[in-house]
């Protein structure tokens, strides 16, 4: 990461002892407190790098905010953070979203106040406030302003306890020895040397000890930076990444790095190569453990069984079975022992992953109860483990989890595609780790002896002033080399935006999802075409369309199929379709050939008020030809329906994207446009 160059400022001389200033000499450190009962203590943090090196400590000087944060930073591990200024004074900071379809913006990057953005301790204070043991007074943080004692007792026990735990600060601080009553309710400001012994009583009692955890989820192939909206800049990327946990690892050994799910395919990059590019880059990061995702299964079994013996790490899943039995590359959980600290990490993949990938994929694969196999899995670690750490792809059930599986200290939940705080649900943490390798995770676990006290949180969004690790760098570029010999091929072009945002194509009509569509019906000659929003996986903008923006909008290998379905069933397939509206389910219908209505204020099972095929209403009676994919019509994302009520007449060798091809090429430059196929009545926002 990089790091800021400290000037002979104003400054700098008053952070002289807590950041690297008037250098000394052995003989010549801390000279102000050679006579003092403390001296000791001072040195033993000088000695642990929470102190610089310095003539003189100020021992009676006070304590200031930004002066409090570099401690705290520094002896709690917390994460250093350099945000990303904006040109637009009008950009308001946010930490988290909780809505899957929003992105990360400059809003996340910018700096939390105007008043730190020179400061010598910038890093170590957007740190701080990103764990929340310190705030933001109004629009500015006063870096300068004196610390009270009462107020530094609370911001130690806040670090080790969480923010998101509520206890009781000075009875906290009494009862793990580092204040008295009377020194934790003190609103005078401390001086510099009372703040190194408070924190000193902590930090060298031999049983404190910080482990951090590193978290990332549903990296869905994103080995590279990406910009997540067309205004948006670039985030992300897991050379940037490696950065950052290599310079925490500098100076704290202590660590695992974890993944929640969905890490191997869904990127030109990463399912051309068939998640090997993926595996590699995370080899280097050297990752200990990672849970299977629903989109694991986006390959057969082979390829994940191979993936798994390509990795140097384990791949887990408690739930998950193989011809009714647990496969040798697939282990219920992994116990490890870092600094004494004997931990257990389990993993539970959602039960019902069967429904979202190809029928082929998950043949012989079955799913075992996903919270009776969590308990059972708890209940055969918990005595060799001082903490029991859930990696959970589990999606909405993520929360359920800690509410019917006891002894999970802390839940790392994937599928949600959420960047939030964390929350305590029945004595567990449960982290929302986000998605696209936008942002890592560091979960900090402050144990004493065997207990855990509590854990401090914070996101690091992987943003453009971020150095690239070159060996992980390298990697990445020797695939996407090997990549782009093969995308560049232009099939077409268009004229307009195709618009395969999320909230588009799973929530409404979308000239893309029409295009796509279109294209399964000029393909196979049906009456109409069923295409579900979920396998649109982002826009192509005007110009030229090359064969790697046709892999990247429709990166999975589903089949093109003929069906032959009643009116009734194509009506049922649709009132499915738009049962989770407002929610962007993946399920979503893209069409062509027809068009339909839906009342969003209807009851679920009686929102479809209208459907029409060829500018006629639909006969239910009829028998018409569908094509469709063999996702659909193998029942995925729970299209029971198709699969038992329709009868697939064609099964080609095609996939959707060859379809897609075949069009572009035909029609050399398009322009489509909304026809009106998808009518929302009384519409709702997602996230409402």
């Amino acid at each position: 990461m990089k790091k800021l160059a400290i000037g002979s400022t104003l400054g700098m001389l008053l952070a002289v002892g807590f950041v690297t200033g008037e250098q000394a000499t052995a003989n010549t450190k801390f000279q102000d407190v050679q006579r003092s009962p403390m001296q000791e203590t001072i040195l033993a943090l000088n000695e642990k790098g929470i102190v610089s090196d310095a003539q003189n400590f100020y021992p009676d000087r006070s304590l200031t905010k930004a002066e409090a944060a570099t401690l705290l930073v520094r002896a709690f591990k917390l994460p250093e953070i350099e945000p990303t200024p904006s040109d637009d004074p009008n950009v308001v900071k946010k930490h988290t979203y909780e809505d899957p379809l929003a992105v990360i913006d400059e809003s996340f990057t910018v700096p939390s106040a105007d008043d730190i953005t020179d400061h010598w301790g910038y890093h170590y204070i957007e740190g701080a406030l990103e764990v929340r043991v310190q705030q933001v007074e109004g629009e500015q943080y006063l870096p300068d302003s004196p610390v009270s004692k009462a107020r530094w007792v609370e911001m130690v026990i806040d670090t080790v306890y969480g923010v998101d735990q509520s206890v009781n600060a000075v009875e906290k601080a009494v009862e793990i020895g580092i204040a008295t009553a009377e020194e934790a309710t003190d609103t005078a400001p401390v001086s510099r040397e009372d703040a190194a012994v408070i924190l000193a009583k902590l930090i060298e009692n031999p049983d404190f000890k910080v482990i951090t955890v590193f978290a990332t989820s549903d990296i869905h192939g994103h080995l590279e930076p990406y910009a997540p909206t067309e205004e948006a800049s670039e985030i992300g990327g897991l050379a940037r990444m490696s950065t950052v946990i290599n310079d925490m690892r500098d100076v704290q050994p202590n660590t695992l790095l974890v993944d929640a799910g969905d890490a191997p395919y869904n990127t030109n990059i990463a399912n051309l190569f068939e998640g090997r590019s993926t595996i590699d880059v995370m080899n280097a990061l050297d990752y200990d453990a990672m849970v299977l995702g629903n989109h694991d299964f986006d390959y057969p079994m082979n390829v994940m069984q191979a993936n798994a013996e390509r990795a140097d790490f384990p791949f887990l899943s408690a739930n998950t079975l193989y011809h009714g039995e647990r496969p040798d590359h697939l282990d219920p959980y992994y116990l490890t022992e870092v600094d004494g600290v004997d931990i257990a990490v389990i993993g539970v993949t959602d039960d019902e992953s069967h429904f979202y990938t190809h029928p082929k994929n998950v043949e012989g694969v079955s799913f075992v109860d996903e919270f009776e196999s969590a308990q059972a899995t708890v209940d055969a670690v918990k005595d060799e483990s001082d903490v029991v750490i859930a990696l959970s792809h589990l999606h909405g059930d993520n929360k359920v989890l800690p509410t019917v599986v006891d002894g999970i200290d802390v839940e790392i939940g994937g599928g949600e595609d959420l960047v939030a705080f964390p929350q305590i649900i029945q004595d567990t943490w449960l982290i929302s780790p986000g998605k696209h390798s936008e942002v890592l995770n560091q979960i900090n676990l402050n144990m004493m002896g065997d207990d855990m006290l509590g854990l401090n949180f914070a996101h690091i969004f992987m943003t453009s002033n971020l150095e690239e690790d070159p060996a992980v760098a390298s990697i990445i570029a020797d695939y996407r080399s090997q990549l782009d010999g093969k995308m560049q091929e232009v099939v077409g072009s268009t004229s307009v935006l195709l618009d395969g945002e999320r909230q588009t194509v799973r929530l409404k009509e979308s000239n893309l999802g029409n295009t796509i569509a279109d294209s399964l019906r000029h393909m196979t000659g049906a009456d109409i075409a069923l295409q579900n929003g979920g396998g649109i996986r982002t826009s192509i903008t005007p110009g030229e369309i090359t064969l790697q923006e046709i892999y990247a909008v429709l990166p999975f290998d589903n089949a093109v199929v003929t069906a032959e379905a009643s009116g009734q069933t194509i009506w049922d397939t649709l009132e499915h379709s738009v049962s989770s509206y407002p929610a962007a389910a993946g399920g979503f219908m893209q069409v062509s050939g027809m068009s339909y209505t839906f009342d969003a204020a209807n009851e679920l099972g009686s929102r479809m008020t209208e459907v029409n095929v060829g500018g006629q209403p639909i006969d239910l009676e009829k028998t018409y030809t569908v094509a469709t994919n063999d996702f659909l019509t193998g029942g995925g994302d729970k299209f029971t329906m198709l699969k038992e009520d329709a009868t697939v007449i064609s099964q080609t060798k095609s996939f959707l994207r060859d379809a897609f091809y075949d069009y572009l090429k035909q029609h050399e430059t398009i322009n489509p446009e909304l026809e009106g196929r998808i009518t929302v009545l009384n519409p709702v926002e997602s996230g409402q």
